[in-house]
């Protein structure tokens, strides 16, 4: 599978008031055409930092990127987005990367009409008039799954549920055909129904469109359903890579491990578990692992320098364990 897109060593420093926080530490990661990967771990662990980075999302006075971010456009040229100037930027963002966020109640504007916004979104990238922006605006919605599109466009987004409205920002993302879509934690805010359908739509769309996705989540239910390989991210590090199958049927590293045991499913009976303890000073150096201070099975020598260790072609982890964590 061709690279699309191919990050190396990204490190993310925000300069705050309490000093210079380390968000990102030296991540590398790489994504396929057509390709959908998630980035999971807990909130605080750098994975929406790490996405933002790939549309140079952050604010340049007050962030300092290093690494770089290889990006392949439509042209076939290949692009470091972390060395391109805004104006250089402008022509990515959007037309050849797109991004969903979070929560889409507060990505529309609750005063205009979700077709004047889809339409201004779709003439910010095509060269036609309003009424053809209408047109595909409408032809977006139906693609996403919502019925009715054209009474839909004159809505206000309140009055959508939070499933349309989540599929409204999708359909936006799509209106410049887009090789990458950025999807930060896309059904947080919605019930276990509608984030199943959202999922499925994603992954619906990525196959029709040859587009590849990168999902960040916390779940890692939503890794197991569309993704086909995942990074699992702590402390602004990789922790683990593999397939999605391999990350979560067989984990190598001792966090991936306890992420799993706390997901519920039908054949856990018993209390789910919970990993004690909380991410390291985000100010502060790391040696070592990570992860030792709350590692059950941590040794003396998780206290040393840990590289990634090979399992197989595909799988890969930062943990002197490797799979066999005891108790």
């Amino acid at each position: 599978m061709d690279k699309l897109l191919e990050i190396k060593d990204l490190s993310v420093r925000l300069l705050t008031a309490y000093g210079v926080a380390r968000g990102v530490r030296g991540v590398s990661l790489e994504i396929g055409e057509g390709e959908i990967v998630g980035i999971v771990g807990e909130s605080g662990c750098g994975k929406t930092l790490t996405a933002k980075s790939v549309l140079g999302l952050h604010n340049p006075e007050r962030a300092e990127v290093g690494g770089s971010i290889l990006f392949r456009t439509k042209s076939g040229e290949t692009v470091d987005i972390a060395k391109l100037k805004q104006k250089e930027l402008q022509k990515i963002r959007g037309k050849e990367i797109s991004m969903v966020l979070q929560d889409s109640s507060t990505a529309l504007s609750p005063i205009i009409t979700v077709g004047r916004q889809m339409e201004d979104v779709i003439l910010a990238h095509r060269d036609i008039k309003r009424p053809e922006a209408r047109e595909t605006a409408a032809g977006l919605l139906e693609s996403v799954g919502i019925s009715e599109p054209r009474m839909r466009l004159k809505c206000l987004p309140g009055e959508l549920s939070g499933g349309q409205l989540q599929r409204v920002c999708i359909a936006m993302a799509m209106s410049s055909e887009p090789r990458l879509l950025l999807c930060d934690e896309p059904t947080t805010a919605l019930d276990s129904v509608t984030q199943a359908q959202i999922l499925e739509l994603l992954k619906k769309l990525s196959k029709e469109r040859n587009m590849a996705v990168l999902i960040v989540t916390h779940n890692f239910s939503a890794v197991k359903r569309i993704c086909d390989r995942v990074y699992v991210m702590y402390a602004g590090l990789i922790a683990e890579s593999g397939t999605a199958e391999e990350v979560t049927k067989s984990p190598k590293h001792r966090y991936t491990a306890d992420l799993l045991k706390s997901i519920p499913t039908a054949e856990k009976k018993d209390r789910l578990e919970s990993v004690a303890g909380s991410l390291p000073d985000v100010y502060g150096d790391i040696s070592g692992c990570p992860y030792a201070p709350r590692c059950k099975s941590a040794c003396e020598g998780c206290l040393k320098g840990v590289s990634m260790t090979e399992f197989s072609p595909t799988h890969f982890a930062a943990c002197i364990k490797g799979g066999d964590f005891g108790g």
